[in-house]
């Protein structure tokens, strides 16, 4: 029985990938549809990119890679308004749900030489490139809505690279001053040693002279 109950457990799916901090914090929250894999191997990829190893900067090489996954979020919905607009225009009022998620599939697979998607273009009375603008110019409020998110991610991750960059250089700096602070006072140390060396002969040499004096 312990054995099944063991077996049971590891069958069950594991939490959602986290770094170090969001160990802290709790779970990544992935949106429906997104690969937690994918996730994490990019989270990864921009931790060791960004050569970062305290736990500060892990936070900031994790939220610069949260602030690229929100802009490849924004650029899949962009894809997604205009693919489904492009259906919308193409399917009639008996259109079935199937075939419009057929045909929505194909066009996201840029099956432009399908038969059947080519007869449902052209009975709309488009082709291939005319459906693409059409589309993109009814959704286009939406488009640059979307893009002024964007360019507000955009900014972020420019504010935190800075910042990255600003704790990086200040560390290097630390480990340099540190060592260079380490090799000064090794520098003197040698320096000291026959200073001191040569005033402790010139104090012997004084209380010699003083005592034979004291005696005459």
């Amino acid at each position: 029985m312990a054995e099944t109950k063991s077996s049971s457990e590891h069958s069950q799916p594991g939490p959602a990938p986290a770094s170090q901090i969001s160990n802290i914090f709790g779970p990544i929250r992935l949106l429906p549809g997104e690969s937690a894999d994918i996730y994490k191997a990019g989270l990864i990829g921009t931790i060791k990119e960004l050569g970062a190893t305290t736990h500060l900067q892990t936070y900031l090489a994790e939220k610069i890679f949260q602030c690229l996954w929100w802009i490849r979020r924004y650029e899949i919905q962009k894809q997604a308004c205009i693919l489904n607009e492009m259906v919308r225009l193409a399917s009639k009022f008996n259109t079935s749900e199937s075939t419009k998620a057929t045909m929505a599939q194909k066009l996201q697979d840029h099956l432009w030489d399908d038969k059947e998607l080519k007869k449902i273009i052209q009975d709309a009375g488009h082709t291939g490139q005319s459906l693409t603008a059409k589309a993109m110019t009814e959704v286009r409020e939406e488009i640059q809505k979307l893009d002024m998110l964007i360019a507000l991610r955009v900014k972020t991750l420019g504010q935190l690279q800075q910042s990255y960059e600003s704790l990086v250089s200040r560390s290097v700096m630390q480990e340099r001053l540190k060592l260079q602070n380490e090799l000064l006072k090794r520098d003197l140390q040698a320096i000291d040693i026959p200073a001191v060396e040569q005033a402790n002969v010139s104090k012997s040499a004084s209380r010699g002279q003083r005592k034979a004096m004291s005696g005459q």
